[in-house]
């Protein structure tokens, strides 16, 4: 998975959270995604596709080109995106890999 041991030691043992960029190796390894997330709403969508992409908010935000503060409200689900915001991020989550 391209970690050492002493990761999967703090991960284990320690009850540390793997860095999102782990994520992807883990669940191809795992063979299902350990994160429980809700898809029915935006939010859970967007955090979805970042945990499958190993994407921080700050990086899904460069991505979409909005704003870092805004995507976690949304993951949140304390705000909703703008019709012309969710037509970004519909796009950004339809995709099944990244370029």
């Amino acid at each position: 998975m391209g970690v050492d041991a002493e990761n999967i030691i703090n991960w284990k043992l320690r009850g540390r959270q793997p860095h999102i960029a782990f994520y992807p190796k883990i669940i191809e390894f795992l063979g299902y995604n350990p994160v429980p997330v809700d898809t029915r709403t935006i939010g859970g969508r967007i955090k979805l596709f970042r945990i499958e992409h190993g994407l921080s908010q700050k990086a899904f935000a460069e991505l979409s080109g909005l704003d870092e503060s805004s995507i976690c409200l949304w993951e949140k689900n304390e705000k909703y995106p703008l019709p012309s915001k969710r037509k970004i991020l519909e796009d950004i989550l339809n995709q099944k890999e990244l370029s």
